[in-house]
C-alpha cells in the first residue's frame, strides 16, 4: 500500500500514515508540495495520501481546504496525532555548540520560548522538519542542529539533546486520508466534510444551521473563506458528525434547496479509528 505524504520520512505526517494504517504493509510516497501529494493520487502513483488540515495551535492550513474542493479526491478517514517537538543534533553535538536551528515555520513557532533561553541561536525557516533532520546528518553540521519528530531523530541517526519542547502540550494536529473519488466507498461512516455556497440573502446561514439542528446533525467545525473573484461573498467548509446516517441524508435533501452550491468533500469514520478498525466493521 502506497501512502503519499507532504514532506520526507520521518515527517509527522508518516507518523500519522503509520498509526492510520497500523498493521498494513505500508510505502511512503515522499511529495514536497501538498498539490504533489493528492496528484500523486489522482495519477495512480499512490493509493492514499495523509494530509495535515488543522492544528490546535496554528489553526486550520485553509489552503489545503482548496485544494480538496479542486482535485478529483474524497477524504475517507482521519487520525489526530500528538505534536511533540524535539531538538536533534550529530551524535555528540551539545546545545552550546549551536549557532542555528532549522525546521518548518509552524515548528518554529512552536518552540520559540524554549529558545527564548539561548540567544546565541538563530532559527531558520525550512520547508520541511525531517528534511531539516536529514540535512543536518547528511551534511554533518556540527553547530546546526534541527526540530522534529522523533521518528525523523531516529530515521536519520541523530541524537536528541531536548525532547518536547513545544511550547503548548496538548498541541495535536488533525490529518486526512485522501483516496480517489473514483475509489471512495465508505460504508460506516459517522462524519462528513462538506463544501457550501449560499446565495447572498439575509438570514440564510441561519437557516442552514437551524436545518442542521433539526435533524440531531452535530456542526463541529465551520470556516468561511473568500470567493475569489466575488468581493464580499464567501463560501463555507463545514464538518458535520451524526448517530444516524438517515437522518444525516434528509438534512442533506433539506438544505439543498437553499444553497446555491454543496459539495460533499468526504464521508468517513471520525475520531482515532484506524483503517483496520474500519474494515473489521
Amino acid at each position: 500500500m502506497k501512502i503519499a505524504i507532504q514532506g520526507v520520512r520521518g515527517a509527522f505526517h508518516e507518523k500519522a500514515a503509520r498509526e492510520y494504517f497500523s498493521n498494513q504493509n505500508v510505502e511512503i510516497v515522499e511529495k514536497m508540495t501538498f498539490e504533489e501529494t493528492l496528484d500523486s493520487v489522482t495519477d495512480f502513483e499512490s493509493d492514499y495520501a495523509m494530509m495535515a488540515i488543522e492544528n490546535t495551535i496554528s489553526g486550520t492550513i485553509h489552503a489545503n481546504l482548496t485544494l480538496l474542493k479542486q482535485k478529483d479526491v474524497k477524504i475517507c478517514g482521519e487520525i489526530f496525532i500528538r505534536i511533540k517537538q524535539n531538538l536533534a543534533v550529530l551524535p555528540g553535538v551539545k546545545i552550546e555548540d549551536l549557532t542555528e536551528v532549522r525546521s518548518h515555520y509552524m515548528a518554529i513557532n512552536q518552540t520559540r520560548q524554549f529558545f527564548r533561553k539561548y540567544p546565541n541561536i538563530r532559527l531558520v525557516e525550512s520547508e520541511d522538519t525531517a528534511l531539516s533532520l536529514k540535512q543536518v546528518a547528511e551534511e554533518k553540521l556540527t553547530t546546526v542542529g534541527a526540530v522534529g519528530s522523533e521518528l525523523a531523530a531516529q530515521l536519520y541517526g541523530l541524537d536528541i539533546i531536548a525532547g518536547g519542547i513545544e511550547t503548548n502540550k496538548k498541541n495535536y494536529t488533525r490529518f486526512l486520508v485522501i483516496q480517489r473519488a473514483a475509489d471512495n466507498i465508505v460504508d460506516n461512516f459517522d462524519k462528513a466534510s462538506l463544501n457550501i455556497v449560499l446565495p447572498n440573502q439575509v438570514g440564510r446561514l441561519s437557516q442552514i444551521l437551524s436545518i442542521i439542528s433539526f435533524y440531531d446533525v452535530d456542526l463541529t467545525k465551520i470556516e468561511s473563506v473568500p470567493i475569489i473573484g466575488q468581493p464580499l461573498n464567501y463560501m463555507f467548509y463545514i464538518d458535520v458528525t451524526f448517530n444516524d446516517r438517515i437522518k444525516y441524508q434528509n438534512m442533506l435533501t433539506a438544505i439543498r434547496p437553499l444553497l446555491r452550491e454543496v459539495n460533499i468533500l468526504g464521508e468517513y469514520a471520525g475520531g482515532q479509528k484506524s483503517f483496520s478498525e474500519i474494515h473489521k466493521q
